[in-house]
C-alpha cells in the first residue's frame, strides 16, 4: 500500500536567459505543526536539509533560492522534473537562523516547508540521528547546570 503523501508538487516551465526551458518542482506545504522545536540545535536549519519552496514563494522570489537536482523521493511523483527549487544557505546554513538561540528570525513569516516540518516524522536516519544526539546533548548540558 502506498503511503499517503502530505503535500502536492507543483512543476513550472521556467525559461531560461539565452533560451531552453527547465522544469522546477515547488511542494505546497500543510500547516504548522506542533513540534519538539524549542530548545533544539536545528538540523533541519543547518547542514543537509533545504526546504523546497512552494510555487508562490519560488515565483515571487519572497526568498533566496537555489535549483537543485531532484531527491529520488522527489522523483518518483514527478519523474519529469529537472531540478528543485530550495531555499538558500549561506555557509551551511539558512540564512534566518540564529546560531546563537537556535530561533529563526523570520518565523513565522519563513517557508511553509519550514513551518510544516516535523523532524520526528522524517524517515531519513540521518535525521534522526542528530535530532538524538542533539538532544541528547541538550539534556547532558541541562543536567550538568542543575535544571
Amino acid at each position: 500500500m502506498a503511503k499517503k503523501t502530505q503535500y502536492q508538487v507543483r512543476i513550472a516551465d521556467i525559461n531560461l536567459v539565452g533560451g531552453g526551458i527547465v522544469k522546477v518542482a515547488t511542494i505546497e506545504q500543510g500547516g504548522r505543526k506542533e513540534s519538539m522545536c524549542e530548545g533544539c540545535s536545528a538540523s533541519c536549519c543547518q547542514d543537509f536539509l533545504r526546504p523546497i519552496l512552494t510555487l508562490d514563494e519560488f515565483l515571487s522570489k519572497k526568498f533566496p533560492f537555489e535549483l537543485l537536482p531532484p531527491p529520488d523521493w522527489l522523483k518518483e511523483p514527478a519523474p519529469q522534473i529537472q531540478c528543485v527549487a530550495v531555499l538558500k544557505f549561506e555557509d551551511g546554513a539558512c540564512r534566518y537562523f540564529d546560531r546563537t538561540s537556535h530561533k529563526c528570525t523570520i518565523y513565522p513569516d519563513c517557508p511553509k516547508a519550514c513551518l510544516a516540518y516535523d523532524c520526528r516524522e522524517d524517515p531519513r536516519a540521518r535525521v534522526k540521528e542528530f535530532v538524538r544526539e542533539r538532544m541528547e546533548t541538550l539534556r547532558e548540558s541541562r543536567h550538568g547546570q542543575g535544571v
